[in-house]
């Protein structure tokens, strides 16, 4: 069917394209005359990306992803509010709201939970595409209750955020305050071990007696290096002593040579032999002189003879209290190691007690400040969430639309008159033309009559012939 075919159709049934045009377009005028009015409210909500922290001053990240809106959003729809909202106006004492939860449920559930589930059928939320406004629509029959309802809508999801933000802080601010509590009781403890341990080593503070300790352990060493020296020369000179001793000639040790009283004695000894040699050339043996000079002579030899046993003695002793004197020296400094090593001990001891009361009180300062930071926010009555636009009670009802369903329905019932047209044509084909008598009997139509010379009647009558009138006329 060509346009020029549709037009012809559509002009020979034009009355039931009318038809049906006014019977739908006065259905919808009708309709939307009687639906009731309803009145939609809009909040404007803005939701800041909180860039610093309020209480450390600390630059955050920006949280205004589609993803963080989609969720304020969700938190805005969420029965929560809608229980808020409900628990505010004390929506489930109305009569009217009685009466329709019985007629809904009969009776049956929470009406508390159905009225929230109710107000959340007539809210719609809109996240904006390129900024962090929140829209919140809420539609109701009373203009005045519509506004009400969404101004109620954004306190209840500024409320809930607040406790959002607030209820993991006081959580954990009270898992903190436990932990406190332990590690207080920790570091008490801590330090009544270190107490106890400086008491029990009488260990004081910053105690110096290491320092005293390591120097008299020093000086030790060298008194021990010293008294081995004077051993090993006491004791060499004692070895030299018995080698002269072996050899006879006890008088050429150095010691003996060095002892001006053994010398003198000796000297005093060569002088009596001359003496007594001279009184015997001169005398005889048993003259006095003589016999005065051997007695000298023979005194200077025993005091002389026991002056070397003395000197012999004294090298002997000197050797011994060397060698006494090494052994005490190495005892002492043996024990004044262990005595370093026992205050080493301890010292260690109390650097690990106090390393232990240190670490505990860092970890109990840290854990302090951060309970008081959580805290604080948990006490923070600050939301990321202010009200941009709140809503006014609108003048004008959001539906029916009386003009744009007007326009609807004419543009409906136009096409559905087309529509019916076409299908009562397609049950009742007719002969508007050369090319549907073309198509329909396949001959070749040789001459047609303008309508124009042919009475109106006659051409009415023959627009009229169905295709079965024209078949027929074919086979006659």
């Amino acid at each position: 069917m060509n346009l020029t075919e549709l037009v012809e159709v559509l002009q020979a049934r034009r009355k039931l394209a009318a038809i049906v045009l006014g019977a739908v377009a006065a259905l919808v005028i009708v309709t939307s005359l009687v639906l009731p009015k309803t009145y939609v409210a809009e909040v404007d909500l803005v939701v800041d990306s909180k860039g610093r922290d309020p209480l450390t001053g600390m630059i955050l990240p920006s949280q205004l992803l589609p993803s963080s809106l989609g969720t304020q959003v969700d938190v805005i729809a969420s029965r929560n509010v809608a229980l808020r909202v409900v628990d505010k106006y004390k929506l489930t004492q109305i009569a009217e709201v009685q009466a329709q939860f019985r007629s809904a449920t009969g009776g049956n559930g929470s009406i508390r939970e159905w009225t929230a589930e109710a107000l959340l059928d007539k809210l719609d939320v809109r996240p904006s595409r390129e900024s962090n406004v929140v829209n919140i629509r809420f539609s109701a029959a009373d203009p005045n209750f519509a506004a009400e309802l969404a101004n109620a809508f954004a306190e209840a999801y500024i409320q809930t955020s607040l406790e959002l933000n607030m209820d993991p802080a006081r959580r954990q601010s009270a898992w903190f305050d436990q932990q406190l509590q332990q590690m207080r009781q920790a570091l008490e403890a801590s330090q009544d071990r270190l107490s106890e341990y400086q008491r029990l080593h009488n260990v004081v503070g910053n105690d110096d007696r290491l320092d005293v300790e390591s120097g008299g352990l020093a000086e030790m060493s060298s008194q021990l290096v010293a008294a081995q020296a004077a051993m090993y020369d006491a004791q060499t000179r004692q070895k030299q002593m018995n080698n002269a001793l072996a050899r006879g000639n006890l008088e050429q040790l150095p010691d003996i040579l060095g002892n001006g009283l053994l010398q003198s004695m000796k000297a005093d000894l060569t002088r009596a032999e001359s003496k007594l040699a001279e009184a015997a050339e001169r005398l005889g043996k048993n003259h006095p002189q003589y016999r005065s000079s051997l007695a000298e002579v023979r005194t200077l030899r025993k005091r002389l003879a026991a002056e070397l046993v003395t000197a012999k003695g004294s090298i002997n002793q000197a050797a011994q209290i060397a060698q006494q004197r090494t052994v005490e020296s190495r005892a002492a400094l043996e024990q004044q190691k262990t005595r370093i090593l026992e205050l080493r001990g301890q010292h260690d001891g109390v650097n690990v007690l106090a390393q232990e009361v240190h670490n505990s009180q860092f970890a109990y300062d840290a854990a302090l400040q951060r309970a008081s930071q959580l805290r604080l926010e948990s006490q923070l009555d600050q939301s990321a969430v202010a009200v941009l636009n709140p809503a006014i009670v609108p003048s004008e009802a959001a539906s029916p639309k009386l003009l744009l369903n007007a326009f609807i329905a004419l543009l409906l019932g136009a096409a559905l008159g087309v529509g019916a047209a076409l299908v009562a044509e397609a049950l009742d084909r007719r002969a508007r033309s050369a090319i549907v008598i073309t198509q329909i009997t396949g001959l070749t139509v040789l001459a047609e009559i303008p309508g124009a010379v042919v009475r109106p009647k006659l051409w009415h009558r023959m627009q009229r012939l169905r295709a079965s009138d024209i078949l027929s006329l074919q086979s006659t």
